[in-house]
C-alpha cells in the first residue's frame, strides 16, 4: 500500500544519510545496509545470508545496527514465493527453527508456545509470513531508488523498537537481552521474600504463569530473577511506547518488552528518575494519601504478598471453572529491598532515610511525612514495634511498618485504558510528546503515534491512504477504513465479553474489589499471537483491594460486600450512574474503537450473557469440584446457592408472603445460621435493591 501521505517524494541519498547520522552511532555502517536493500528489490539468498551475520552476537555490529538488519531481513523474506519451500527450510535453519533444511524436518516443537499452531514446515509457513505481515504497510513503501525519505524513517523507526522485530527473538540471546536491559536501569541488592504462612496454590500458580511462557521468554525471566535483584529506574530510561526498558508515562513502575515478543514482565514498583528513587509521602494536594501510597516509589512487602495471594486464587478460580486462563497479570518473584541507589553508590535502607545528605533538600521533609506515617500506622491498629528512640529509631519503625519490597509480574501491559483513549483523542499528540516525553513533534510523530496505537488495539491494522491534514482526522480516517472497521467492532465485542466473564466469576465466588482490579488505569490492552493470528486482549493487572473468601470464612458477608461490588460496578461500565460512564472500562472502549450505535446494544448483550454464563459456571464447579472446594470453608460451599434462593424470591416478590418467609428462615436454620440472618440477609437486600434488581438475570 502506497499512502500519498507516506511516498511523496524520492529521497535523496544526502538526505537519507543525514537521518541516519541523527538515529545510529554508526551511520556508514547503516548507510551501506540502506544501501544495498534499496538494490535488492527482489528476494536474494546471499543478501539474507549477510544480513543474518550482521544480526547474529558474532558479527560484531551493534545493537541498533543489529535491529536494522533482522527488519530487513523480515523485508526480504516477504518478497520471498510463498511457494519456495526449498528456501524456507533454509532461512527456518538459520533461524534454528529447523535442525536440518531437509523437507522431512519438522519445525522445533518450542514454537507452539510462540502462539504457532502447528509445526508442520507447510503450515507454519504460512502462519510465519502471516505474522511478519504486520507491518506490510512499512515494507511496502521501500521501493528501491524510489523509496521516500518517510519511507526511510518509518523503517528506521520500526526497527528501534526490539519487541516489533519478530525474528530478533531468534538472533538475540536471552543472555545479552538481559544484559541490555540491566544496563539500562539501576540495581540493588535485595532477598527473596518467603511467606511461610503463603497458602500452597500461590507457589503453583508462579509455576503455572513460568510454564506458559515459551522458551525465550522464560531464560530472560530467569535471568533477571533468580539474583533477586531490586530494579529502579535511570535517568536514561526510554518512556517511549514499545521500548526494550520502558517507564510508562505517569507511573512508577518499570516494563520489559523482549526482542521479538508480544509479552511484557513488570517490575513493580520501580522508583522515581528524580530527584530520590525512593522517598515518603503523608499528604499531597491537602489530603493524606492511602496507606499503599506512603513509600512514594516502592511497594509494600506485605501489600504485595497480599495481592499475590487474592491474585493467584482469583486466577485459580477462572481456570478451574473455565478451563482456560484468567485475563489477569501472572507474579512470578518477589524480593526485600536491602539497598537503595543513590548518586555515589548503593546504600542500605537505614542509611538511605537516616543521612540528611543522600535525600538533599528532600530530608527535612521526608522525616515530617515518616513519623506522621509512623504514627498514622499505629493509630490503624498495624503491629506496633518497640519504641526506638532517635532518628535511627524513627527510620527503623518505618522500615519495620513497610517493609520495601517489589514484586516481579509476566504478562502485564502498559497500554492502560485511560492512557490509550487519551492518546487517541485530539489532545492525543501533545498529552504523549509535550507533557509526556518533553519533546516537540511533527505530523510525521503525530501520524506514528496513531499507527502505533491502533496497531497495538486492533492486532491487524491498516493505515489510512491519505495525507495527513490534523490528528483528529487522521485518526477518523484509520478507524473508517473497512478492514480496520470490522475488525474495531470485533475487538470491541470481545473485550466486554472478556470483561464480563472475569466478572461473573468473580461474584459468583463472592469477591470484590472496590473498584481498585477494575479501575481504567490498572486494566490494559495487548495484542498477541495465538494459534496464527494477531488477537488482542484485556489485562487486569492491579488486585491490592481485591478480597475472595477465604477457608475461615463460612457465611456470605454481603452486608459489606455488596457495596463493594456495587464500586466495582461503576468502573467496568458505570451502570449506576451514567455520568461516569465514560470513565468506566466499557466508557473507555468505546472511546478508543468508537462503535456504531447498534454494535454497543449488541456488545453489553453480549457481556451480560457472559457474565450470567460464568456466573453460573463459576457456581456449579463451586459446588462440584473438589479441587475448587478447597479453596473455600465447606460451610461456605453449602451455604453457597442460599443468598441467590433469597434474591430469587425478593425479586418473585414473595418476601411479602408470610408462608416464604417461613420456609426461608427454616432452610436458614437448617443450615447452621444465626436466629436471625434471614432479617438481616432482607434488610441487606432491601438496602442494595438497586444494584440486585440490575442483575436480576443471574437469579432466574
Amino acid at each position: 500500500m502506497n499512502s500519498p501521505g507516506r511516498s511523496r517524494r524520492v529521497a535523496p541519498k544526502d538526505h537519507v544519510l543525514s537521518l541516519l547520522k541523527a538515529e545510529f552511532a554508526d551511520a556508514r555502517a547503516a548507510d551501506r545496509l540502506f544501501a544495498d536493500l534499496l538494490k535488492h528489490e527482489t528476494y536474494d539468498r546471499g543478501f539474507c545470508l549477510r544480513l543474518l551475520e550482521v544480526a547474529k552476537p558474532t558479527g560484531g555490529a551493534a545493537w541498533e545496527i543489529r535491529r536494522l538488519a533482522i527488519l530487513m531481513l523480515e523485508h526480504q523474506i516477504l518478497r520471498l514465493d510463498p511457494d519456495n519451500s526449498k528456501e524456507f527450510d533454509f532461512l527456518f535453519t538459520q533461524l534454528n527453527l529447523k535442525q536440518s533444511p531437509l523437507p522431512k524436518s519438522r519445525i522445533a516443537g518450542s514454537v507452539l508456545k510462540e502462539g504457532y499452531a502447528t509445526t508442520e514446515v507447510r503450515g507454519f509457513t504460512s502462519e510465519f509470513r502471516r505474522k511478519l505481515e504486520r507491518h506490510r504497510y512499512v515494507h511496502t513503501q521501500i521501493r528501491g531508488p524510489r523509496t521516500s525519505l518517510n519511507a526511510v524513517h518509518d523503517f528506521i523507526q520500526l526497527a528501534s523498537h526490539d519487541c516489533k522485530l519478530s525474528l530478533a527473538r531468534y538472533l538475540f540471546t536471552p543472555d545479552e537481552v538481559v544484559q541490555r536491559i540491566l544496563d539500562q536501569l539501576k540495581v540493588s541488592r535485595g532477598v527473596k521474600d518467603l511467606d511461610t504462612l503463603e497458602p500452597a496454590f500461590v507457589a503453583d500458580e508462579v509455576r503455572h504463569a513460568v510454564d506458559l511462557l515459551p522458551d525465550y521468554e522464560a531464560r530472560i525471566l530467569k535471568g533477571l530473577s533468580q539474583s533477586s535483584n531490586i530494579y529502579f529506574v535511570a535517568e536514561a530510561t526510554s518512556s517511549e511506547f514499545n521500548s526494550l526498558v520502558e517507564y510508562p508515562l505517569t507511573t512508577v513502575v518499570v516494563v520489559v518488552k523482549p526482542p521479538g515478543s508480544e509479552l511484557e514482565f513488570e517490575f513493580k514498583r520501580a522508583g522515581r528518575k528524580r530527584p530520590n528513587p525512593l522517598n515518603i509521602v503523608f499528604a499531597r494536594d491537602g489530603y493524606t494519601v492511602p496507606p499503599s501510597h506512603r513509600l512514594d516509589g516502592g511497594s509494600m512487602q506485605w501489600l504485595l504478598r497480599y495481592e499475590a495471594k487474592t491474585a493467584a486464587k482469583l486466577g485459580l478460580v477462572y481456570r478451574l471453572a473455565h478451563g482456560d486462563d484468567a485475563p489477569m497479570a501472572g507474579y512470578v518473584a518477589r524480593s526485600s529491598v536491602s539497598s537503595v541507589p543513590t548518586k555515589r553508590k548503593n546504600a542500605q535502607l537505614l542509611t538511605y532515610f537516616t543521612e540528611p545528605q543522600i535525600l538533599g533538600k528532600e530530608f527535612r521533609r521526608m522525616r515530617v511525612a515518616m513519623g506522621e506515617a509512623v504514627e498514622a500506622f499505629t493509630e490503624e491498629g498495624e503491629a506496633i514495634l518497640p519504641h526506638l528512640r532517635g532518628e535511627l529509631g524513627l527510620t527503623a519503625r518505618f522500615i519495620g511498618h513497610v517493609a520495601p519490597a517489589q514484586a516481579i509480574l509476566a504478562g502485564t501491559s502498559s497500554f492502560r485504558l485511560d492512557k490509550i483513549a487519551l492518546y487517541l483523542s485530539s489532545d492525543g499528540p501533545k498529552s504523549y510528546f509535550t507533557r509526556g516525553l518533553g519533546v516537540p513533534y511533527s505530523k510525521r510523530g503525530a501520524r506514528r503515534l496513531a499507527d502505533e496505537l491502533l496497531e497495538e488495539v486492533l492486532g491487524v491494522y491498516r493505515p489510512p491512504e491519505l495525507s495527513f491534514q490534523s490528528y483528529q482526522s487522521y485518526v477518523a480516517a484509520a478507524l473508517s477504513v473497512v478492514s480496520n472497521r470490522a475488525r474495531a467492532d470485533a475487538v470491541y465485542l470481545s473485550l466486554v465479553q472478556q470483561i464480563g466473564k472475569l466478572w461473573g466469576t468473580l461474584l459468583a465466588a463472592r469477591g470484590y474489589s472496590r473498584g481498585e482490579s477494575f479501575v481504567a488505569r490498572n486494566v490494559g490492552l495487548k495484542s498477541f499471537w495465538s494459534a496464527g493470528e494477531w488477537k488482542v486482549k484485556i489485562v487486569f493487572m492491579d488486585h491490592d483491594a481485591l478480597a475472595i473468601p477465604g477457608p475461615q470464612t463460612e457465611n456470605f458477608h454481603a452486608h459489606g460486600t455488596l457495596p463493594s461490588m456495587a464500586v466495582d460496578e461503576r468502573y467496568i461500565w458505570g451502570k449506576s450512574n451514567a455520568n461516569r460512564f465514560a470513565t468506566s472500562e466499557v466508557g473507555y472502549l468505546q472511546s478508543i474503537y468508537r462503535p456504531a450505535s447498534r454494535v454497543c446494544v449488541k456488545g453489553e448483550a453480549l457481556a451480560l450473557r457472559a457474565l450470567k454464563h460464568a456466573y453460573r459456571k463459576t457456581q456449579n464447579e463451586m459446588l462440584t469440584n473438589p479441587a475448587m472446594g478447597k479453596l473455600f470453608n465447606q460451610v461456605f460451599i453449602k451455604r453457597l446457592l442460599d443468598w441467590d434462593t433469597l434474591v430469587s424470591g425478593y425479586l418473585q416478590k414473595k418476601s411479602s408472603h408470610t408462608a416464604w418467609k417461613k420456609k426461608m428462615r427454616r432452610m436458614m436454620a437448617a443450615k447452621g445460621y444465626k436466629r436471625r440472618a434471614f432479617d438481616a440477609y432482607m434488610e441487606i437486600i432491601e438496602r442494595n435493591q438497586d444494584f440486585i434488581k440490575r442483575y436480576a438475570f443471574l437469579f432466574d
